[in-house]
């Protein structure tokens, strides 16, 4: 066989194997079957507003959705804290070190600016970019801040399931991700990693050394943020033919659905792709599409990383 042909097979092969095979020993470790295609869907952004808070409640409480991520600074962290209480929800904690909308949503850090004064920028608000944290915000400063939004939750009477980066802010500098991959020993909780840019088969490369090092987090990692893509009034097509691809192994997939109204339409400069998500993940399509996946959540996950935290041999060990 030629050379480039034979290369150009055995590659094919590689991919194909990396999408039939278990990507690490996850999936066998929370009773799934090695080829099982595991798929977590979580709304993000959660406490931002009212309108994103009931749009994700309603997709969780029709279980078309598995879990959500609350942002503790944000306006609406009260309000939807307690809509989580009510339904006695575990959720996972959008950690927030950014603002990117700055006067349309204010919301700062959840210790007083005194505290983690590194994290705001000239105009007294949180850094607009996850580049501008990365240069400017102590690494300190910010592992006090993050600590201090998982312990509002856990004051908030939640219990906290798991862990994600709004903006994933940890990308930005080495500082900002070994503070982040840091969490999970720390407080016991499980993180996402959130590389949805990456080829799939580097994010299980990625995940196994992360897991092999005590870190429980999912093998991979999506999303579909593309307002660019989304045209009002139109349903958005790019999740049909996704699901179909998806690979064996735990799978996240980020969402940002919301609910239409005045204030949104004011407060939210992505609304058409929000309204738009929600439109997607509300509906049967979807659902049929995805009939043969396995679905999970994150509490054996949760449930796994305390148990790695005490020191003994786990089902990641091998």
């Amino acid at each position: 066989m030629h050379f480039p042909l034979r290369h150009a097979l055995i590659t094919t092969l590689l991919v194909i194997t990396a999408q039939t095979a278990s990507a690490t020993a996850l999936s066998e470790c929370l009773g799934f079957a090695p080829a099982d295609k595991v798929l977590i869907v979580n709304a993000d952004d959660i406490g931002m507003h009212p309108d994103l808070d009931k749009a994700a409640f309603a997709l969780l409480d029709q279980r078309k959705i598995q879990a959500l991520s609350i942002m503790p600074p944000t306006p609406n962290f009260a309000a939807a804290a307690k809509m989580a209480r009510d339904r006695k929800l575990a959720v996972g904690v959008h950690l927030t070190l950014t603002n990117e909308w700055q006067d349309k949503q204010p919301w700062g850090s959840v210790l007083p600016p005194s505290e983690v004064p590194s994290l705001y920028n000239p105009q007294g608000r949180l850094w607009a970019t996850t580049q501008e944290v990365a240069q400017h915000a102590k690494p300190a400063e910010v592992k006090k801040e993050l600590l201090a939004q998982i312990a509002s939750v856990r004051a908030a009477g939640l219990t906290i399931t798991h862990l994600d980066a709004h903006m994933v802010f940890w990308a930005a500098s080495p500082a900002l991700l070994e503070i982040y991959t840091e969490l999970p020993r720390e407080t016991g909780i499980p993180i996402v990693m959130q590389g949805y840019a990456m080829p799939t088969f580097m994010q299980h490369d990625a995940t196994r050394q992360l897991q092999a090092d005590g870190i429980v987090t999912p093998d991979a990692y999506f999303m579909h943020y593309n307002p660019a893509k989304r045209i009002p009034g139109q349903r958005y097509a790019g999740y049909d033919s996704w699901i179909g691809t998806l690979p064996a192994g735990i799978n996240h997939l980020a969402i940002h659905p919301a609910e239409d109204s005045p204030s949104a339409r004011t407060s939210i400069a992505d609304l058409v792709l929000r309204l738009s998500d929600f439109e997607v993940w509300n509906g049967s399509l979807i659902q049929q599409l995805g009939k043969d996946l396995k679905y999970t959540d994150y509490r054996a996950m949760r449930a796994l990383q305390e148990k790695v935290n005490t020191g003994g041999k786990t089902c990641l060990s091998r």
